[in-house]
């Protein structure tokens, strides 16, 4: 069989890095890179040895499948163009700007019988993976984002840029539906929200407490679990997870600690996405798992702000 063939478009920080996770990739040749900016996909794409495309439009019967790390206001736009000229999709989170469009995205894959995948890469950490193997009657999640402040993604909020990637994690670590939600956040730097914490009670009557901040003074990424018998930490950017479990004499609370082995999550994002194109099989977080999330931060955005 031939390889697939493949392109990036948008290919700045993000971009740049999942172009270089196709070239490593044996089924697939990266055709080509395309930027909003030429100077830009030259610079790639002379650094990569592939085409520099600059208009999205001539990728059309080039390729087989695309990865889409434009800006989010260009993702559905960029998205639409390529579904209905029959190309697969991997785009970035979120989905979409707005649920119309990722509503329309999410019907287009459909009708065409594409793949739509979405760039929720906590999917792919190898703690997350790892702490979800051991959930058992939890309780409660805790989950907690905190980042230094960066012009880049800040045209969108805290939550679109952040939060969004809980709210997959919220949903794939909890298997239920939210019931119902408080929420409270703040603009500091930009016209958009910097910061936000929400408490969801889900309908299994598990509760879910996520803190996300673009404005903190350092990086902190970590989720705990509480549950019948123990409690699970599991930091997400070191890979070290703890158990505290019930002890008994001397050691009234036995801990466990360990560190999972560091993997290349854009790197298995990236080939999940080919392996499902490749050979027909359902992706990893599909369309619709990006619009289950994309809705429940715009509610939770339209909450904040009737409160500021």
């Amino acid at each position: 069989m031939s390889k697939l063939r493949a392109a990036v478009v948008g290919v700045g920080y993000l971009g740049t890095f999942h172009a270089q996770k196709y070239t490593k990739n044996s089924n697939v040749q990266l055709v080509g890179v395309c930027d909003f900016s030429p100077a830009q996909a030259d610079k790639v794409a002379a650094e990569l040895g592939v085409a520099a495309i600059h208009k999205a439009q001539d990728l059309v019967g080039q390729v087989d499948m695309v990865t889409v790390a434009a800006s989010t206001q260009s993702h559905y736009e960029l998205a639409k163009l390529f579904l209905q000229n029959g190309i697969h999709v991997n785009v970035e989170k979120p989905i979409a700007a707005t649920i119309p469009q990722a509503e329309e995205l999410v019907n287009l894959a459909q009708q065409k019988n594409l793949k739509l995948a979405v760039g929720h890469i906590e999917r792919f950490n190898p703690s997350i993976i790892e702490l979800k193997k051991h959930l058992k009657d939890t309780k409660t999640l805790e989950l907690t984002r905190l980042a230094t402040y960066k012009a880049r993604g800040a045209d969108v909020s805290v939550l679109h840029d952040l939060m969004i990637h809980d709210m997959d994690l919220l949903y794939w670590l909890s298997d239920s539906d939210i019931e119902s939600f408080t929420a409270s956040g703040s603009k500091l730097i930009s016209s958009e929200l910097d910061t936000a914490q929400v408490a969801f009670k889900m309908k299994s009557g598990l509760m879910v407490y996520i803190n996300v901040s673009r404005v903190s003074s350092n990086m902190q990424r970590w989720i705990r679990a509480t549950q019948k018998g123990s409690v699970l930490y599991a930091n997400t950017g070191t890979l070290e997870l703890e158990k505290n479990e019930p002890g008994s004499g001397d050691t009234p609370v036995k801990v466990s600690t360990w560190t999972v082995t560091k993997e290349d999550a854009l790197q298995k994002e990236t080939d999940a996405f080919i392996e499902a194109v490749k050979n027909n099989t359902p992706t990893v977080v599909n369309g619709l798992d990006g619009l289950k999330a994309l809705k429940a931060i715009e509610e939770v955005k339209a909450a904040i702000e009737a409160r500021l």
